[in-house]
């Protein structure tokens, strides 16, 4: 018999505001999944970030997986692009308050991996 809940009402949520925190935990997951996103978060830190930057910051990050994962982040609002009227055009990305919560995040969760001390077989 399956433990999963089979309709919407079933779904945890926080009771106060309606928040379905099974669909936030599928869009956490979404941002998550690849490779490059939580490198490119710690990447940029607090400071803003020209593509060309991070693409160099990131060995083996391809222009167009960083372009790919930058619209993402954006998407999701946790970062905020700025185009300024110049020529060549330049275009630079920051954290948003939300992208700087998650950078923290990553900060404790890379002090852990550093603590981690692998188990003997």
């Amino acid at each position: 018999m399956s433990t999963e809940p089979t309709s919407p009402d079933e779904r945890p949520t926080d009771a106060a505001s309606g928040y379905d925190q099974t669909e936030a935990f599928h869009r956490v997951t979404d941002v998550l999944k690849c490779k490059w996103t939580l490198a490119i978060v710690n990447a940029m830190g607090n400071d803003a970030a020209r593509p060309s930057e991070l693409q160099r910051t990131l060995p083996g990050l391809s222009a167009k997986v960083l372009t790919d994962r930058l619209k993402k982040l954006e998407s999701f609002g946790l970062i905020e692009r700025q185009v300024f009227a110049e020529v060549p055009p330049r275009v630079e990305y920051t954290l948003t308050p939300r992208g700087a919560e998650l950078a923290r995040v990553l900060g404790d969760l890379v002090a852990f991996i550093n603590r981690w001390e692998p188990s003997e077989p």
